[in-house]
């Protein structure tokens, strides 16, 4: 149990500065992307779902 949750802890850990680095470079505004950031690492695992489904959005979407 400890290594599986050792590896979905570095996973997270990925996936989240993947998220983060994806908003950096998204067309969105500044304050934006810094409120997204901050939301991704505060709620790593909740930030990361709702800015996949927002980045989903925004595809659609175009900005």
């Amino acid at each position: 149990m400890g290594l599986a949750s050792e590896w979905l802890a570095y996973l997270v850990i990925v996936l989240d500065v993947l998220a983060i680095v994806h908003v950096c470079m998204s067309r969105i505004g500044t304050g934006r992307k810094v409120v997204w950031s901050l939301v991704i690492i505060l709620l790593p695992v909740v930030g990361l779902v709702m800015w996949v489904m927002a980045a989903m959005h925004y595809k659609k979407v175009r900005l």
